[in-house]
């Protein structure tokens, strides 16, 4: 909650957020305010009809069936209709299905005013005594997408303290509801509703875990579990000791300045990567290869559930061995301890390492019994300690040049504010949206049709329709942009450089259900590339003293992936032969010749061929190619008659996956999707589009992991001191030392090209540079 704000402006904030990071974004809701915000691919609605059992799943075209309007015109389709549960009368006789013709039939409230003279005598006297309320309406009905204060990241729902309401149900004498609800909820959470605190034997879940501590032996050095206690964020930090077992039951407790001359052949962990990250090359006597790393239990609980929110170790735990680690009542990971009585840090961190040793045998087995051991073995297991090292070796920042760039950010914002305050009369607080609404639309007195039920909305939407209308627009528009990126990137980028003159972010195997690596602290993968001021950020990424970047990159690699699964000949055509896929696919399609095809058919071409990665379908295409629906189904009918195999693949898939309940790549990454057999249509027809691209983006992911796996091993083989020091999407970055140009160019391209054979040829763009921005 936010003081001054409704929750329903709060949940289209976070929404709106969770678009912009690309994030599937589900809103469960009763209230059909919140259809204005449905966006595909990110936004949906689950619109509770009656009570939790009657509901729908809707996207754009789900609303437009339900509505008869898109999600865009769904606010002025409200304000005709009316709100009885907001308290806003509408047109007297005009209901959903009059709403909806009329808007179809002139555009918007504006174009249905000025058209009164087509309707019916008693429609037109009707919307003529009503346009003032429902002009009122529209500009009440919109939800604000920009509360100051709050954002996505930090949100996190708390495992709830089962072990609190069992008492507390207890002494309400609701049994019933105990046994019903508790257990229920709790299992939700990855346990049982008899775990969570209960300290009776009949209550207990599973086993306690039993161990005892050694703090002067000299610990095992063959095959072990280990586990890390941290100074503060776990990697980031100075390590405070190690707990070291072979057994599960004795656990051996190293002091930090004796970390050093520990040794062992083959160590189990949970997140090892963040260890190796701050330890470097993994102690061992004999090798320093991927081979030393055991199982992570972090990484095998993704590949074993991808769906799952997290993969704690409490958590896995209860699911995979029936034990509860935590000490007496201590809280789940995550939530915090309001008792005072935590736990010792050593004996926690002891009891971590116990917990690892006794998860290796079940969970192999389950990687085992699913088909994963090979995916676990051959990629992710390798590539954890290649993370570690990029994160370790981290990406020098010119952070003279980008404080430069922040100066002149800021020096715009500056301009840019002033000549705001000039065209408002007096200086305000120009970040804050109560005091711009009170600028525009009650000292400046401008129009616009978006309000939020806390006022006119200022988002950027909203100023953009309003360009033209006063001079205030345009600087207050260019202070938003210029102020946005320094705030956050340059001061973001500038706040996580080391002392080394380094970033080093994370780059995280264990996010994506598709397989792909995401990075944070800082999101790398984020910074802007679309506009030429964002660009200039990749400037400020430069190489050590004396080497350049290489930058390597996929060709086209989704519709590579498409054309070797759907086995169709027309495409694997066009990509062994060279020629332009896009050309070739527009030919195709429109039925013209090569050397005909204009820039509008190529572009509505390759828009089918990447939409189709996506699972995207009519409506959507339609929606990006701005053509009624029909079209876009022409086009699509066109493309699956050009490469009918595309199209066989795609709904081979979908039965497969609904046959199984997953679906599988050619390396065996599975990935769930239990809404295959959803009763609800919605729900559905989402799930089979999951199921269409699953299997595309995650192979896709599974080569370009290979070829990360692969190509640090052959630097090491060659004796190479070239490092890979960045991955974005499907992007490489090695910093290239001077005389091993020539080597290390030959070696990307071996280990990329030669990451699958697939029917087409893996083609990779290779660049040099002596900034990011420069080699690309």
């Amino acid at each position: 909650e936010v003081a001054g704000y409704e929750a329903d402006d709060l949940l289209a904030t976070l929404a709106t957020q969770g678009r912009d990071r690309g994030d599937d974004v589900i809103i469960v809701t009763g209230d059909r305010d919140s259809y204005q915000l449905v966006e595909d691919p990110y936004i949906r609605v689950m619109y509770n009809k009656r009570g939790v059992q009657d509901y729908a799943l809707y996207d754009e075209a789900g609303i437009l069936e339900r509505t008869g309007v898109h999600p865009r015109k769904y606010i002025e389709y409200a304000s005709l209709r009316g709100d009885p549960s907001d308290n806003l009368p509408g047109v007297p006789g005009v209901g959903e299905k009059t709403a909806a013709k009329l808007l179809n039939d002139y555009g918007d409230l504006e174009g249905i005013f000025a058209n009164l003279s087509k309707c019916s005598p008693k429609l037109r006297d009707n919307l003529t005594a009503a346009a003032a309320q429902v002009r009122s309406n529209a500009r009440a009905i919109p939800l604000l997408r920009d509360v100051p204060g709050i954002s996505i990241e930090s949100i996190h729902p708390p495992r709830p303290n089962l072990a609190a309401a069992r008492e507390l149900f207890r002494t309400l004498e609701f049994r019933a509801m105990s046994e019903r609800t508790l257990d229920a909820f709790a299992a939700s959470f990855g346990g049982t509703g008899q775990s969570d605190g209960d300290s009776t034997p009949e209550n207990a879940t599973g086993e306690p875990l039993t161990i005892e501590i050694l703090h002067e032996a000299s610990p095992p050095t063959g095959t072990v579990a280990v586990a890390a206690m941290w100074a503060g964020v776990e990697g980031r930090s100075d390590l405070r000791g190690l707990a070291i077992t072979d057994d599960g039951e004795t656990v051996h407790w190293v002091e930090p300045d004796h970390i050093g001359q520990f040794r062992a052949d083959r160590f189990h962990g949970h997140n090892i990567k963040e260890l190796l990250r701050v330890i470097g090359t993994p102690w061992s006597s004999t090798t320093t290869s991927a081979g030393q790393i055991g199982l992570d239990t972090a990484v095998a609980g993704y590949l074993l559930e991808p769906a799952k929110p997290d993969y704690s170790l409490d958590r896995l735990a209860l699911d995979f061995a029936s034990l509860d680690i935590r000490v007496g009542n201590a809280p789940p990971e995550g939530q915090l301890d309001l008792t005072g009585a935590a736990p010792d840090p050593a004996e926690e961190t002891s009891r971590r390492a116990a917990t690892v040793w006794r998860l290796v045998a079940p969970m192999t087995a389950a990687l085992e019994a699913r088909g994963l051991g090979s995916l676990y073995d051959d990629i992710e297991r390798p590539l954890i300690g290649v993370l570690a090292r990029m994160e370790r070796v981290g990406v020098r920042i010119d952070t003279g040049y980008l404080r430069e760039l922040g100066e002149e950010f800021r020096a715009e914002a500056t301009k840019a504010a002033e000549e705001t305050y000039l065209h408002a009369g007096e200086k305000f607080d120009i970040n804050s949206t109560k005091q711009t609404q009170r600028i525009l639309f009650e000292t400046l007195g401008l129009k616009t049709d978006k309000k939020t039920k806390t006022g006119y909305s200022t988002d950027a939407q909203a100023l953009e329709k309003l360009r033209g209308s006063h001079p205030i627009i345009e600087p207050l528009l260019r202070y938003r942009e210029v102020n946005k990126l320094q705030s956050t990137y340059t001061e973001s980028l500038l706040s996580q450089v080391g002392a080394d003159g380094r970033i080093h972010a994370s780059f995280n195997q264990t996010v994506a259900r598709t397989g792909r690596l995401s990075s944070d602290q800082p999101n790398l993968h984020n910074i802007p590339i679309r506009s030429e001021e964002g660009r200039r950020f990749r400037r400020a990424f430069i190489p050590a003293e004396g080497c350049e970047f290489l930058v390597a990159d996929y060709n086209q690699i989704e519709l590579r992936v498409i054309a070797h699964l759907a086995e169709d000949p027309g495409l694997i055509e066009a990509f062994v032969s060279g020629t332009d896929i896009h050309n070739v696919t527009a030919s195709r399609v429109f039925h013209v010749a090569s050397n005909e095809v204009t820039l509008a058919m190529r572009s509505k071409a390759k828009m089918v061929s990447y939409g189709l990665a996506y699972g995207m379908e009519s409506f959507g295409l339609a929606q990006r190619l701005a053509v009624p629906v029909a079209e876009a189904q022409e086009i699509l009918d066109a493309y699956f008659v050009a490469f009918p195999n595309v199209r066989s693949y795609m709904d081979r898939s979908v039965a497969e996956a609904r046959n199984k309940g997953f679906t599988e790549t050619l390396f065996g990454r599975r990935r769930q999707i239990p809404d295959l057999q959803s009763p609800n249509y919605r729900m559905r027809q989402m799930a089979e589009r999951q199921a269409m691209n699953a299997g595309i983006q995650g192979l896709a992911a599974d080569i370009f992991k290979v070829a990360l796996v692969r190509l640090d091993e052959l630097l090491r083989e060659a004796n190479l001191a070239s490092e890979v020091i960045l991955q974005v999407h499907d992007e490489v970055i090695l910093e290239v030392l001077p005389g091993e140009r020539e080597a290390a160019h030959d070696l990307t391209l071996e280990a990329m090209r030669g990451a699958a054979a697939l029917d087409v040829p893996l083609e990779v763009n290779v660049s040099w540079g002596n900034t990011w921005a420069e080699a690309k």
